[in-house]
């Protein structure tokens, strides 16, 4: 079986499903990126196993993946690899749109899939954005099957038109064991956070959820990972008793993220959106408890509330202080919790996801072997 990702750019969210796929025996696996890098990540140098489509960009802006226009790729997927099963992974570029649009219209019956996080609702007071979602989502409701990532993603996707049975969750994966650790326990009284610092991740919310509890559990630190423009304004604004109890670790990588994670009893990211937020899994597999929204599409899929952490809604700082006092109080049993956390995300590895790909394409497209 010949399978064709259009891709972005490489990505810590995918690139092991594709090396995972690339090292079975029965799919030959190739990747069309449209970048080769992106400047959110600021180690893209990911182990990319996998065959590479090449691809010339004759956008006036290259760096901008969201401005990639390679037309000698689009004759290729729609005229030379007839053969291949292609997954269009998302339509924010003139490339992945052109394609969409072409694989439905002009390759009616194609195997063809489209992979994408939720579909926001545009307003139609944006006639282009309105237009343009409208046009994806009556093309894609021809092809082979969308993809969503989480079920948030496939109940977006029902929500906007697409017809149910071609829907399916294809989470983000990755393989999580560097993040377990032999030495985690859940007795160091410190929570930890990894996000952007940027403010739809309300890393200042939970700075000042802390703060107000922190005098009265003096024990209690908080470890920041990660780095971003709040940086500067999240640091000064701390108190002067809490400078001690509070620590910016900056960007870390997975082996230094697990270092932290293994001195930690909780996990907590309070964002307004993450199309998935990989560090939720990350995370529980390092044996922690989570604490996130409903907003982060990976804590929709993979926490249960008070089984293996917590589910709130996004931008309150009641609930989250609520939670927190609980935990710092001694009310909850962080242990057990860890452990079906730890559980909780075995599904989430690249082979077991690439297994249940490999047999929905198989089973479920209905296509050519």
């Amino acid at each position: 079986m010949r399978l064709i990702f259009v891709a972005n750019s490489p990505s810590p969210n995918t690139v092991e499903l594709y090396n995972a796929l690339h090292r079975r025996h029965d799919t030959e696996v190739s990747v069309a990126y449209l970048s080769r890098r992106n400047a959110k990540w600021l180690d893209p140098s990911f182990p990319t196993d996998h065959d590479i489509l090449e691809c010339r960009n004759l956008s006036p802006f290259p760096s901008r993946v969201n401005t990639a226009f390679c037309p000698g790729l689009l004759l290729r997927l729609l005229f030379k690899e007839r053969r291949a099963r292609i997954i269009i992974q998302g339509y924010s570029n003139p490339t992945n749109f052109l394609l969409i649009l072409a694989m439905s219209f002009l390759r009616p019956g194609a195997d063809w899939a489209f992979w994408g996080e939720r579909i926001k609702k545009s307003p139609k007071s944006h006639p282009i954005r309105f237009l343009v979602k409208r046009a994806v989502i009556s093309a894609i409701s021809r092809s082979r099957r969308v993809y969503a990532v989480g079920q948030a993603g496939v109940k977006s996707y029902a929500e906007h038109g697409v017809p149910e049975r071609l829907l399916r969750s294809l989470p983000y994966t990755k393989d999580f064991s560097v993040y377990q650790s032999p030495e985690t326990t859940h007795d160091n009284e410190v929570i930890v956070t990894t996000a952007r610092l940027v403010p739809s991740k309300k890393i200042d919310q939970l700075v000042r959820v802390f703060s107000d509890l922190a005098d009265a559990y003096p024990d209690w630190r908080l470890n920041i990972i990660g780095d971003g423009a709040m940086r500067p304004e999240l640091e000064n604004g701390i108190k002067e008793n809490l400078r001690g109890r509070i620590t910016f670790h900056g960007y870390a990588g997975p082996e230094k993220q697990s270092e932290i994670y293994a001195g930690a009893d909780l996990f907590v990211l309070p964002s307004m959106h993450d199309g998935w937020g990989m560090v939720v899994p990350e995370a529980m597999a390092a044996g922690l408890p989570v604490i996130t929204t409903d907003a982060v599409m990976a804590g929709r899929d993979i926490v249960r509330s008070g089984e293996n952490g917590f589910l709130l809604p996004p931008g309150q700082s009641e609930p989250l202080k609520a939670i927190l006092l609980r935990v710092m109080r001694g009310d909850l049993d962080l242990e057990k919790m860890g452990a079906a956390a730890l559980d909780s995300v075995s599904a989430y590895y690249p082979e077991h996801v690439s297994e249940d790909l490999v047999a929905d394409i198989s089973t479920g497209w209905r296509g050519r072997e």
